[in-house]
Protein backbone atom coordinates (compact mmCIF):
# COMPACT_ATOMS: atom_id res chain seq x y z
CA UNK A 1 0.00 0.00 0.00
CA UNK A 2 1.29 3.00 -1.05
CA UNK A 3 2.54 5.95 1.19
CA UNK A 4 -0.44 8.21 0.23
CA UNK A 5 -3.27 5.79 0.58
CA UNK A 6 -1.88 5.57 4.36
CA UNK A 7 -2.02 9.35 4.43
CA UNK A 8 -5.84 9.43 3.22
CA UNK A 9 -6.81 7.00 5.69
CA UNK A 10 -5.54 8.24 8.13
CA UNK A 11 -6.96 11.35 7.42
CA UNK A 12 -10.53 10.06 6.63
CA UNK A 13 -10.34 8.33 10.32
CA UNK A 14 -9.38 11.25 11.96
CA UNK A 15 -12.36 13.84 10.32
CA UNK A 16 -14.64 11.08 11.07
CA UNK A 17 -13.77 11.18 14.63
CA UNK A 18 -13.38 14.70 15.18
CA UNK A 19 -17.07 15.61 16.01
CA UNK A 20 -16.86 13.25 19.07
CA UNK A 21 -14.20 15.01 19.76
CA UNK A 22 -16.06 17.68 21.49
CA UNK A 23 -13.20 20.52 20.71
CA UNK A 24 -14.27 24.06 20.27
CA UNK A 25 -12.34 27.20 20.46
CA UNK A 26 -12.16 28.00 23.74
CA UNK A 27 -10.03 29.74 26.54
CA UNK A 28 -9.52 29.00 30.06
CA UNK A 29 -11.24 31.69 32.67
CA UNK A 30 -8.52 31.09 34.93
CA UNK A 31 -4.99 30.23 35.76
CA UNK A 32 -4.56 25.83 35.14
CA UNK A 33 -2.76 24.37 38.40
CA UNK A 34 -0.81 21.53 37.31
CA UNK A 35 -2.16 18.01 38.84
CA UNK A 36 0.42 15.68 38.35
CA UNK A 37 -1.22 12.77 40.14
CA UNK A 38 -1.90 10.09 37.89
CA UNK A 39 -5.64 9.39 37.60
CA UNK A 40 -6.08 7.25 34.68
CA UNK A 41 -4.32 4.12 33.51
CA UNK A 42 -5.09 3.32 29.75
CA UNK A 43 -4.66 -1.04 28.44
CA UNK A 44 -4.79 -1.29 24.51
CA UNK A 45 -4.83 -4.03 22.32
CA UNK A 46 -3.45 -3.47 18.69
CA UNK A 47 -6.02 -4.62 16.53
CA UNK A 48 -4.29 -3.85 13.58
CA UNK A 49 -2.13 -6.35 14.00
CA UNK A 50 -4.61 -9.15 14.96
CA UNK A 51 -5.99 -7.81 11.33
CA UNK A 52 -3.01 -7.75 9.91
CA UNK A 53 -2.57 -11.55 11.12
CA UNK A 54 -6.43 -12.26 10.03
CA UNK A 55 -6.09 -10.96 6.27
CA UNK A 56 -1.99 -11.85 5.47
CA UNK A 57 -1.46 -15.14 5.28
CA UNK A 58 2.43 -14.42 5.51
CA UNK A 59 2.31 -12.35 9.21
CA UNK A 60 1.41 -13.42 12.40
CA UNK A 61 1.53 -10.60 15.22
CA UNK A 62 0.39 -9.28 18.46
CA UNK A 63 0.73 -6.03 20.44
CA UNK A 64 -0.57 -3.92 22.87
CA UNK A 65 0.09 -0.88 24.86
CA UNK A 66 -0.22 0.98 28.54
CA UNK A 67 0.10 4.49 29.05
CA UNK A 68 -0.50 6.79 32.06
CA UNK A 69 -1.58 10.03 32.93
CA UNK A 70 0.35 13.16 34.36
CA UNK A 71 -0.80 16.65 33.88
CA UNK A 72 -0.24 16.80 29.98
CA UNK A 73 1.72 14.24 30.17
CA UNK A 74 1.24 10.28 29.50
CA UNK A 75 4.30 7.75 29.84
CA UNK A 76 3.76 5.14 27.20
CA UNK A 77 5.13 1.83 26.92
CA UNK A 78 4.02 -0.43 23.38
CA UNK A 79 5.18 -4.22 22.76
CA UNK A 80 4.56 -7.28 20.78
CA UNK A 81 5.77 -9.95 18.53
CA UNK A 82 5.82 -10.82 15.36
CA UNK A 83 6.78 -13.68 12.81
CA UNK A 84 7.18 -13.29 8.95
CA UNK A 85 7.11 -15.61 6.19
CA UNK A 86 7.73 -14.68 2.99
CA UNK A 87 7.32 -17.63 0.17
CA UNK A 88 8.51 -16.55 -3.42
CA UNK A 89 11.44 -17.21 -5.10
CA UNK A 90 12.71 -17.96 -1.93
CA UNK A 91 11.58 -18.88 1.62
CA UNK A 92 11.96 -16.11 4.60
CA UNK A 93 10.86 -16.31 8.13
CA UNK A 94 11.69 -13.46 10.35
CA UNK A 95 10.50 -13.96 14.29
CA UNK A 96 10.86 -11.45 17.22
CA UNK A 97 9.91 -9.22 19.66
CA UNK A 98 9.19 -5.35 19.99
CA UNK A 99 9.27 -3.09 22.98
CA UNK A 100 8.87 0.54 22.52
CA UNK A 101 8.81 3.70 25.15
CA UNK A 102 8.45 7.51 25.59
CA UNK A 103 6.44 10.28 26.12
CA UNK A 104 3.00 11.90 24.74
CA UNK A 105 1.79 15.62 25.20
CA UNK A 106 -2.15 15.82 24.98
CA UNK A 107 -2.89 18.55 23.55
CA UNK A 108 -6.22 18.91 24.94
CA UNK A 109 -6.17 17.49 28.88
CA UNK A 110 -9.02 19.22 30.07
CA UNK A 111 -11.67 17.76 27.26
CA UNK A 112 -14.50 16.60 29.16
CA UNK A 113 -14.87 13.50 27.53
CA UNK A 114 -11.34 13.22 28.33
CA UNK A 115 -10.46 12.33 24.68
CA UNK A 116 -7.22 12.73 23.62
CA UNK A 117 -5.12 14.35 20.77
CA UNK A 118 -1.19 14.48 21.48
CA UNK A 119 2.06 14.41 19.65
CA UNK A 120 4.91 11.98 21.09
CA UNK A 121 8.44 10.56 21.09
CA UNK A 122 9.36 6.80 21.19
CA UNK A 123 12.74 5.19 21.37
CA UNK A 124 11.99 1.73 19.99
CA UNK A 125 14.27 -1.56 20.39
CA UNK A 126 14.03 -5.41 18.54
CA UNK A 127 15.13 -8.55 18.85
CA UNK A 128 14.46 -10.98 16.35
CA UNK A 129 15.68 -13.91 13.96
CA UNK A 130 15.77 -14.73 10.65
CA UNK A 131 16.15 -17.36 8.22
CA UNK A 132 16.82 -17.53 4.34
CA UNK A 133 16.19 -20.58 2.08
CA UNK A 134 16.36 -20.60 -1.74
CA UNK A 135 17.60 -22.84 -4.83
CA UNK A 136 20.54 -21.90 -6.75
CA UNK A 137 21.33 -23.41 -10.30
CA UNK A 138 25.02 -23.51 -11.57
CA UNK A 139 25.98 -24.86 -14.71
CA UNK A 140 29.13 -26.30 -12.64
CA UNK A 141 27.81 -27.47 -9.46
CA UNK A 142 24.17 -28.75 -10.45
CA UNK A 143 20.86 -27.64 -8.38
CA UNK A 144 22.01 -26.11 -4.62
CA UNK A 145 19.89 -25.64 -1.99
CA UNK A 146 21.32 -22.43 0.09
CA UNK A 147 20.58 -21.56 3.59
CA UNK A 148 21.43 -19.04 5.47
CA UNK A 149 20.79 -17.52 9.12
CA UNK A 150 20.91 -14.33 11.36
CA UNK A 151 20.77 -15.17 15.21
CA UNK A 152 19.94 -12.81 17.79
CA UNK A 153 19.89 -10.02 15.81
CA UNK A 154 19.11 -6.62 17.49
CA UNK A 155 17.54 -3.20 16.20
CA UNK A 156 17.09 0.33 17.82
CA UNK A 157 15.32 3.11 16.10
CA UNK A 158 13.08 6.73 16.81
CA UNK A 159 9.83 7.97 16.34
CA UNK A 160 7.58 10.30 16.15
CA UNK A 161 3.93 9.90 16.36
CA UNK A 162 0.58 11.93 16.44
CA UNK A 163 -1.87 9.95 18.82
CA UNK A 164 -5.95 10.16 18.45
CA UNK A 165 -7.80 8.45 21.28
CA UNK A 166 -11.74 8.85 21.18
CA UNK A 167 -14.06 7.82 23.65
CA UNK A 168 -16.75 5.36 22.08
CA UNK A 169 -18.74 4.16 25.26
CA UNK A 170 -18.08 4.37 29.16
CA UNK A 171 -14.57 3.72 29.69
CA UNK A 172 -13.63 2.04 26.41
CA UNK A 173 -11.64 4.20 23.69
CA UNK A 174 -10.66 3.96 20.01
CA UNK A 175 -7.03 4.75 19.53
CA UNK A 176 -5.22 5.55 16.17
CA UNK A 177 -1.67 6.45 15.75
CA UNK A 178 0.13 7.59 12.62
CA UNK A 179 4.26 7.08 13.64
CA UNK A 180 7.28 8.12 11.31
CA UNK A 181 10.17 5.64 12.02
CA UNK A 182 13.81 6.93 11.64
CA UNK A 183 17.15 6.99 13.37
CA UNK A 184 17.26 2.68 12.58
CA UNK A 185 20.40 1.04 13.76
CA UNK A 186 21.09 -2.84 13.52
CA UNK A 187 23.51 -5.13 14.89
CA UNK A 188 25.52 -6.79 12.19
CA UNK A 189 23.98 -9.41 10.84
CA UNK A 190 25.85 -12.98 10.79
CA UNK A 191 25.13 -13.76 7.15
CA UNK A 192 22.44 -10.86 5.24
CA UNK A 193 20.63 -8.27 5.77
CA UNK A 194 17.30 -8.62 7.55
CA UNK A 195 14.21 -8.32 5.28
CA UNK A 196 12.18 -7.16 7.96
CA UNK A 197 12.46 -6.13 11.68
CA UNK A 198 9.66 -6.60 14.41
CA UNK A 199 8.37 -3.44 15.02
CA UNK A 200 9.47 -1.01 12.22
CA UNK A 201 8.40 -2.90 9.06
CA UNK A 202 9.78 -4.24 5.62
CA UNK A 203 13.30 -3.37 6.24
CA UNK A 204 14.29 -2.89 2.45
CA UNK A 205 12.60 -0.86 -0.32
CA UNK A 206 13.71 -2.62 -3.42
CA UNK A 207 16.03 -4.83 -4.37
CA UNK A 208 18.78 -4.47 -1.86
CA UNK A 209 18.17 -0.62 -0.79
CA UNK A 210 17.33 -0.54 2.51
CA UNK A 211 14.34 1.75 4.45
CA UNK A 212 16.25 4.77 6.36
CA UNK A 213 12.61 6.35 7.07
CA UNK A 214 9.36 4.87 7.73
CA UNK A 215 5.56 5.27 8.50
CA UNK A 216 3.45 3.15 10.65
CA UNK A 217 0.03 3.03 11.33
CA UNK A 218 -1.44 1.59 14.51
CA UNK A 219 -5.49 1.13 16.02
CA UNK A 220 -6.04 0.37 19.33
CA UNK A 221 -9.27 -0.81 21.19
CA UNK A 222 -8.60 0.58 24.64
CA UNK A 223 -10.01 0.39 28.40
CA UNK A 224 -9.78 3.40 30.52
CA UNK A 225 -8.90 2.43 34.37
CA UNK A 226 -9.94 5.48 36.19
CA UNK A 227 -9.16 5.60 39.78
CA UNK A 228 -8.83 9.39 40.49
CA UNK A 229 -11.00 12.31 38.77
CA UNK A 230 -9.51 14.98 37.98
CA UNK A 231 -11.38 18.13 37.99
CA UNK A 232 -12.27 20.20 34.49
CA UNK A 233 -12.01 23.81 34.89
CA UNK A 234 -14.89 26.15 33.43
CA UNK A 235 -14.26 27.26 30.16
CA UNK A 236 -16.04 30.08 27.94
CA UNK A 237 -16.62 30.77 24.47
CA UNK A 238 -14.54 33.27 22.61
Amino acid sequence: MSLSILKSIYNILFLILLPFLGISQIVDTVQIKPDWKPSRLHVGIDVSRLIGTAVQAHKNSLGGMIDLDFHRFLFAFESGIEKITRIKTFEYTNQGTFLKWGVDYNLIPHNKYRNIISLGLRYAKSRFSDELKFREENTWFGTQDLQFSNKNVSSHWTEILLRLNVRVWNNLLLGSILRIEMMKNISTPNQFNPFDIPGWGRNWKSGTDEKTVNMGFSYYVIYNFSYREKKILPRKIK
